[in-house]
């Protein structure tokens, strides 16, 4: 009986995986699964090692957000608070040196979570500005 489960759940699985990659240009090729039910993915999964960002605290509440971009795609800021709620979201479109000091004084814990990035890669990265 866990068997028959257990295939019902990997075929559905891998129908979902295949509907996924038809329906997404965004979407992610999967390696394999393991007997226990655990996806691989590939490696290089949303990773860009030529894109960085630097955080760091100016004043109480305060922080600057600064990265280089090359030409090519937009790139997103998403800044969330301590449960995930979306505070702010910037995208950057034109290239070269992005800086810029966002003032979030006004929100209650002072712990946030930055993430930048576009459709092909994210990097995400936290900061307090107590």
């Amino acid at each position: 009986m866990i068997r028959v489960l257990l295939i019902i759940s990997l075929l559905s699985l891998s129908f979902s995986l295949s509907y996924a990659q038809e329906g997404s240009r965004d979407s992610v090729e999967v390696d394999g699964m393991e007997k226990e039910g655990r996806v691989n993915y590939p490696k290089k999964l949303l990773v860009n090692p030529e894109f960085d960002f630097k955080l760091k605290k100016t004043e109480t509440g305060k922080f600057t957000i600064s990265f280089y971009k090359k030409s090519g795609k937009s790139v997103t800021i998403k800044i969330y608070d301590l449960i995930g709620n979306l505070i702010k979201q910037e995208t950057v479109s034109k290239s070269g040196l992005f800086n810029k000091e966002y003032d979030l004084s006004y929100y209650n814990p002072k712990f946030f979570i930055v993430e930048a990035g576009s459709s092909e890669y994210n990097k995400t990265k936290s900061v307090i500005v107590e």
